[in-house]
């Protein structure tokens, strides 16, 4: 006889981010569904559904297993809107399987590859003159708070709107466009802002923080790519200030679990990459208070879209 139950949780962790506090997706009921079909050969195909952008990490375990020798949990990084998760085989083809199943699901890549060299572009227009600001200590000073794992933030300032535009090519997962700005009185800085979140290939996601909330020009679910306009920055309080907060995170695994062991949203955290830029013909981790020009050529800009996007993007770039 076969048998089955299955069971999800919904989860939500909060990180915090400066000046914004980063949540994982609140899921819903249907997000993410997992079915079975039993084959004409006994063996048993688990199939997903995804209905939300970007990657969840799937943890899905079995139990009263028989008729097969397949290992009690299986944990899978689901990027797709559906897919195989796993396919019991028989031992004896004769006979059905037995089984029971559970799942639960948390946004991002864990523990995935992260190209820690990968060339991105400065999030502004070409040739633009721009001076990052490592914000590597202000979390201590407003939130008396300990620094997140590999803590790295920048933020750029303006005495004009600007055009934020893409760093990478990637998918937006999240936009955050409900906060009105204060423009009476002179801030230090918000507890949280209008922003976008854009998973890229590697399982990294850049941030993207400050922006008008009716001037932001990308969806959830888009594909964006480097150079892509996302949005005009806000005006940060009573003066003519405009500015930019840019992070790029991951997701680890704690240190003492593995990505085969994670049983709740407390084993695994936010981590920040420290991205470097392409400037003169090198890629390079930029320096705090420095003057820069938004650079690129061909190779960096095109490095990840594929040869129907490179001409879409130069058309639609003329």
């Amino acid at each position: 006889m076969l048998l089955h139950y299955i069971f999800y949780i919904r989860n939500m962790k909060k990180f915090i981010l400066f000046l914004l506090f980063i949540s994982s997706v609140s899921f819903g009921q249907y997000d993410i569904e997992i079915n079975y079909t039993q084959n004409q050969d006994n063996s048993v195909s688990f199939n997903y559904l995804k209905s939300i952008p970007g990657t969840v990490f799937l943890v899905m375990d079995f139990e009263n297993l028989s008729n097969t020798n397949q290992i009690m949990r299986q944990v899978k990084a689901l990027k797709n809107s559906s897919g195989l998760v796993v396919k019991l085989k028989p031992t004896n083809n004769e006979e059905q399987i037995g089984f029971r199943y559970s799942y639960k699901y948390y946004r991002g890549n864990i523990n995935s590859k992260i190209d820690r060299n990968y060339p991105y572009i400065l999030p502004f227009k070409k040739n633009a003159k721009v001076a990052p600001l490592e914000l590597y200590s202000i979390q201590n000073v407003y939130m008396k708070t300990k620094l997140p794992n590999g803590w790295k933030s920048y933020s750029f300032s303006f005495d004009s709107p600007q055009i934020v535009k893409g760093i990478r090519k990637g998918i937006v997962v999240d936009i955050k466009s409900s906060f009105d700005i204060d423009t009476t009185r002179e801030k230090d800085y918000y507890s949280a802002q209008n922003s976008i979140e854009v998973e890229h290939k590697d399982g990294t996601v850049a941030v993207y923080q400050g922006f008008d909330k009716n001037q932001i020009y990308v969806s959830i679910g888009e594909t964006i790519y480097p150079q892509t306009k996302l949005g005009e920055l806000s005006k940060f309080d009573s003066r003519n200030l405009y500015r930019l907060y840019l992070s790029v995170i991951c997701y680890k695994t704690i240190k003492e679990k593995n990505i085969r062991s994670i049983e709740s949203i407390d084993d695994y955290e936010i981590a920040y990459i420290t991205p470097k830029f392409f400037q003169n013909n090198k890629i390079i981790q930029v320096e705090s208070n420095t003057d820069y020009l938004v650079q690129f050529d061909e190779k960096t800009l095109f490095k990840e879209m594929r040869k129907r996007e490179i001409k879409k993007f130069k058309k639609l770039s003329k």
